[in-house]
């Protein structure tokens, strides 16, 4: 019981904290393509945070509205930001007993 318990409490952190660092960088590389959009490349930022080759990331970075699509909301990327947090509210929902009520707001309104 007690293994579960912490078990599910790591990922939910786990999930959360993952989010957190791909919504940063996708911030910081979003202002960088708005500086230079002939040069830059998402090819790296979507080899980092998803199951892609390099001819499949190369395909989908040439617009940077369907890498942030792919990204943040796509259903079929298991990384993405709407997966992540999906994860992380139903290990939030398994231990919902061991955590403040405040957590579990805030896991549902991110949600």
């Amino acid at each position: 019981m007690l293994s579960r318990v912490a078990d599910s409490l790591y990922w939910m952190s786990r999930y959360m904290e993952r989010c957190d660092g791909m919504l940063r960088m996708l911030k910081i590389n979003y202002a960088a393509s708005q500086d230079d959009m002939d040069e830059f490349s998402w090819v790296p930022a979507l080899k980092l945070f998803s199951y892609m080759d390099d001819q499949e990331a190369a395909a989908i970075s040439k617009n940077s509205r369907d890498v942030l699509l792919y990204m943040v909301i796509a259903k079929e990327n298991s990384n993405s930001v709407l997966n992540i947090v999906t994860k992380a509210r139903e290990n939030g929902r398994s231990v919902q007993d061991h955590i403040t009520k405040e957590m579990w707001q805030c896991l549902n309104d991110f949600y």
